[in-house]
């Protein structure tokens, strides 16, 4: 019965340290650096544009839920890539994407992986992995560096993790505007986060929550998605993850970080400091929306469901000052 005991013990004190070096090191970790395949020309950005859109036409999506394209029709001094937000689709971009276009950009919108899809109560979400999110954030930028000489990736919450990773891992980034970032949700210590991407990326089950009892409760609308999968925010996170554990290398992209203090999801001051403890001081420009705004997460979506379409003009007028451009007041007419 000793002998039982000493190997029980040792058993469990062994599956003790694995579970530590898997959950608290990096030995599990995927490899989430580049593989650049940039456009060589406009023309060959445009045919992977059709490509995507070929295979989009094949597949079960909602009419919003595919990738948009908003093209001059030659090669443009500046492109401007836009990752909207986890479980939601390209056309929450699409009035920033036409001001973008109105100023001389060449515009694409891509689908993010495993969204748009016609039925809202899909279980895609939770195939996300992040592998599969670097692919298609290198192939994006791969687009947009055939698409102008400067570009600059936008992206809001999680598209602003792929946005965060883009700046960071691409040269061919000019400038990243992030959009209040996924990158430290509220409510957890800075050492919870990795143990928890890491359990949630090596899970074989998934956590599914509601984003609202409002959503639970009613028919959905517009074009969001009224769950979320655990899986799929973990592995957004493990961009940000990613990017947090390469250190400090050369950046050569510029930094606009839009810190939201009154998200009621996010922690905008971990958002600022992570990114200015990555970037150049001289590389940074943060803009800050104080708490007294009440504006909520969804800064972008522009439909009269989402949450912020009370104070939308306001919301409007912050982005407009983030990303330079005149942004028409979503409201007018």
């Amino acid at each position: 019965m000793k002998r039982f005991f000493k190997v029980l013990g040792s058993s469990i004190l062994a599956l003790i340290v694995i579970l530590a070096v898997v959950l608290f090191t990096p030995v599990t970790d995927p490899d989430l650096s580049a593989h650049p395949q940039p456009a060589g020309s406009y023309a060959d950005a445009v045919a992977r544009i059709d490509a995507v859109t070929a295979t989009e036409a094949t597949m079960d999506l909602q009419p919003e839920g595919r990738g948009i394209a908003m093209l001059t029709g030659a090669h443009s001094a500046k492109a401007v890539i836009l990752f909207h937000g986890y479980t939601t689709v390209p056309e929450q971009f699409r009035l920033i994407g036409q001001a973008y276009l109105a100023q001389g950009y060449n515009v694409w919108i891509p689908r993010l992986p495993h969204h748009g899809m016609a039925n809202r109560m899909t279980d895609e979400f939770s195939k996300i992995t992040a592998t599969e999110l670097r692919e298609f954030a290198d192939a994006s930028i791969d687009i947009g560096a055939g698409l102008g000489d400067e570009l600059t990736v936008v992206g809001l919450s999680g598209g602003g993790s792929l946005a965060i990773w883009s700046g960071l891992e691409r040269p061919e980034v000019d400038h990243a505007v992030l959009i209040s970032p996924l990158v430290h949700p509220l409510g957890y210590e800075d050492w919870q986060l990795p143990p928890m991407v890491r359990a949630l990326r090596l899970s074989p089950v998934d956590i599914w929550n509601w984003w609202s009892d409002e959503l639970k409760e009613k028919n959905v609308q517009g074009y969001d998605y009224p769950r979320y999968s655990l899986k799929g925010i973990g592995a957004l996170l493990a961009l940000f993850q990613w990017t947090d554990a390469r250190g400090k290398p050369p950046v050569n992209a510029t930094f606009t970080l839009i810190r939201n203090d009154g998200d009621p999801r996010l922690d905008g001051a971990f958002n600022e400091g992570f990114v200015t403890r990555l970037v150049p001081a001289d590389h940074v420009k943060i803009v800050r929306i104080p708490a007294s705004e009440g504006l909520g997460h969804d800064l972008v979506a522009w439909q009269k469901h989402s949450e912020c379409y009370p104070k939308l003009t306001v919301a409007y007028q912050y982005l407009s000052k983030a990303m330079e451009i005149p942004i028409p007041d979503p409201k007018a007419g």
